[in-house]
């Protein structure tokens, strides 16, 4: 006991501000060696000192182990925080990708399809050329009817993500399939122990209720949370519901060995306005809300198991993880882009339906070898997926939904089986030098029920081979210089291919460099410049409702991004990215040289948090909250040389707490402005029996209005 009152503690911070911590503390109690019987002698030994204390063993060494943030590969590798993410009103995890730098989000298919999601000057549409993970799971869908790489977030709710991790460009070897644009990964967490219950009432009679839970001694990692979400919509045929659940349990099994356990599921049904004429919304013709077919929509659902298991060596030297998952997915949409240019009578209305279920892993394993320095190291790791998918798309009447034609009727099989190896050296004090190689092979078999031999199968299989490397020089102690090279790849939709075809992939280099600024969590910044090829892109097709192949392309720009605490009660953040993206080849519907359709020059965005506390009340704090996030995208090109309109949008959140209590009022759209989340430019009939034009023009869906959600929080056990 002695000892113990002698023990002094540092408290625990975050911050700046104190927060609970548990720690473990082990005491060892060392008996007194047992004394030596006396040596026969004749002569009367000497009596031992009783007064005397035995020498104490010496103190046992202190292992201790940090975990910390990956090396970048890249300068304008971000990883953004739960102040960031919480900083301005975020209603879904796709809104929290806004935060990242380069990344601007719409949504033109009601509020349950995707989001469209800008990154670099990509249009990845809804993810085709944006690899997306959350809890250590693949989001994208291979080989998706509405699109490749279909990417649908909906099933997280915000308030469960602890960080955001993103990798623009191909340039590590744990990247993989439609990791053209970049990677970008979710981590869960619940910051607030306890239970957590939330109300919110918004306009165009929107509701949502979020109910959650974390033990009080667990990590922020385990947690479990509900959500459910319903709303009228701003306008005709724009009512949307959705339910979610997720859990994860992280816990230690024996020495050095922890287990990580999430399970999730999802279901939305929605409904969708389509697009207008843009001629028709600015001369009044119809209203800016309307809507030409009230039919469209759809419905989603999602169900998920992850599992991840982790060890590292006493020493912490080596480490291993292996995260085997399990998915089901199923998407089902209506739309209608044209009107009634293929069919004046019945219409060009649209039903895609898509039924996946996916099984895989990833797992790796890192070790130090010293061959330039104690720091170097070497990584070995492997990816596996098989998808199983139904899908159709068929033509239905707008009179009486009847199928007037058949478009997609397949079966699809498809494996991914992938394996790198990745070195970190340090061959002088100030350089460390970071390159791998990673192999793809994809395999893709399509029963196709709807072209001529219906039934017939065919196969195809090929093999990506991509190499990485970054060059990594500290100037200072916090400035860094980094140069990155990455070759990556986009898997092609399975039904494109014939059978015994070498699969074709969309090939992806990628140049960077630039420099790096960290102090801790007190200021981040850096700075990119970048230059992207693909050997072939994918434009949005109208007539197919997804987007189809077009010629090869390249991209050169910069990015700026910036993160800062000067206070504990203050958090800002904002990034500048300029893309200038062009074809580099011809064909009949694009020339070289001309810019690429959909994908904008610029987009900046910036987000500032204020939470200081106001008062103490009844023995508690009051904290308020004031944030605001904006957002801009500049010069978006369409088809035929023209523009689309810019974009700026204003959201600012507001709310106190006290403790047990939290209030918060919400306001996206604050400014009101009238804005396009959607811009094309395509030939289309909207009235039923005319003689169609094949004259393009502009057609539109509309962005949503000032928005206002109030939300009553209840925090207890905390």
């Amino acid at each position: 006991m002695r000892a113990v009152t002698g023990w002094t503690f540092a408290p625990a911070t975050r911050n700046g501000s104190p927060v609970k911590a548990k720690i473990r503390v082990v005491a060892r109690f060392v008996a007194q060696p047992p004394a030596s019987p006396p040596l026969p002698s004749p002569q009367p030994l000497p009596q031992p000192d009783r007064s005397a204390t035995p020498t104490p063993p010496p103190p046992p060494a202190i292992s201790v182990t940090v975990a910390g943030e990956t090396p970048p590969r890249n300068a304008s590798s971000v990883v953004k925080k739960r102040d960031v993410l919480g900083a301005a009103p975020h209603r879904t995890a796709s809104d929290l990708l806004k935060v990242l730098p380069g990344v601007f989000i719409t949504q033109h298919g009601g509020q349950g399809k995707a989001h469209q999601i800008f990154l670099r000057g990509f249009d990845a549409g809804h993810g085709q050329d944006i690899e997306l993970r959350v809890a250590g799971a693949p989001v994208n869908e291979v080989s998706n009817v509405h699109g490749q790489g279909y990417a649908d977030l909906h099933f997280i709710m915000p308030e469960v993500v602890r960080r955001v991790r993103a990798t623009p460009g191909p340039f590590d070897p744990r990247q993989g399939d439609f990791a053209v644009a970049g990677t970008i990964e979710f981590d869960l967490g619940l910051a607030q122990s306890g239970f957590t219950t939330s109300f919110g009432l918004g306009t165009y009679g929107e509701r949502r209720m979020f109910v959650a839970y974390r033990p009080q001694n667990a990590s922020e990692e385990t947690f479990a949370a509900v959500e459910a979400q319903s709303t009228d919509g701003f306008g005709p045929s724009r009512a949307a519901r959705r339910a979610s659940a997720v859990a994860q349990w992280v816990f230690p099994v024996g020495n050095n060995v922890s287990v990580r356990f999430m399970a999730s599921a999802y279901a939305a049904r929605f409904s969708s306005a389509g697009v207008l004429l843009r001629d028709d919304v600015e001369n009044g013709l119809v209203d800016r809300f309307g809507t030409y077919d009230p039919r469209q929509g759809g419905d989603s659902t999602r169900a998920q198991v992850v599992v991840g298991l982790e060890h590292e060596s006493d020493d912490g030297a080596a480490r291993s993880a292996l995260t085997p998952f399990f998915i089901g997915r199923s998407l089902r949409l209506r739309t209608n882009y044209t009107g009634f240019l293929v069919d004046s009578v019945n219409g060009d209305s649209q039903q895609q339906m898509n039924e996946a279920f996916t099984v895989g892993f990833s797992g790796y394993h890192r070790r130090k070898i010293r061959i330039f320095s104690p720091e170097d190291s070497v990584e070995v790791g492997t990816f596996a997926r098989s998808d199983f998918i139904d899908q159709s798309q068929k033509r239905l009447s707008v009179v009486d939904d009847h199928v007037t034609g058949t478009l997609v009727d397949a079966n699809i099989r498809a494996v991914d089986a992938a394996a790198w190896i990745d070195a970190s050296l340090r061959p002088i004090r100030r350089v460390v030098v970071r390159g791998g190689v990673r192999v793809d092979g994809l395999y893709y078999g399509v029963t196709d029920l709807e072209r001529e031999g219906s039934g017939a199968a065919r196969a195809a299989m090929g093999t990506h081979v991509g190499g990485k490397a970054t060059v990594d020089v500290a100037l200072h102690e916090h400035l860094h210089a980094l140069a990155s090279y990455g070759d990556g790849f986009r898997s092609p939709q399975a039904r494109s291919l014939g059978d015994g075809e070498r699969a074709p992939f969309t090939t992806v280099r990628s140049f960077e460099g630039g420099l790096r600024y960290a102090d801790g969590d007190r200021a981040n910044a850096s700075i990119a410049v970048f230059h992207t090829r693909l050997s072939d892109d994918l434009v949005f097709e109208e007539t197919t409702a997804r987007n189809e192949r077009a010629p090869a392309t390249m991209r050169t720009g910069f990015s700026v991004d910036f993160t800062m605490r000067p206070k504990p009660w203050i958090v800002e953040s904002g990034s500048v990215t300029y893309t200038h993206a062009t074809f580099s080849a011809s064909d009949t519907n694009h020339q070289e040289g001309a810019l690429v359709p959909y994908t904008p020059l610029f987009v900046a965005h910036a987000d500032i948090a204020l939470t200081p506390k106001l008062a103490r009340i009844l023995g508690r704090d009051l904290v308020g909250h004031i944030g605001t996030g904006l957002s801009y995208l500049g010069r978006r090109p369409l088809p035929y040389g023209e523009f689309g309109r810019d974009i700026f949008l204003a959201d600012v959140s507001v709310g106190l707490r006290l403790r047990e209590v939290g209030i918060k009022v919400d306001m996206e759209n604050l400014l009101d402005a009238q804005w396009y989340d959607g811009q094309f430019t395509y030939a289309s009939s909207f009235v039923r029996g005319a003689a169609p034009s094949l004259v393009p023009r502009q057609v539109v869906t509309v962005g949503a209005p000032f928005t206002l959600m109030a939300t009553l929080s209840l925090y207890l056990g905390s």
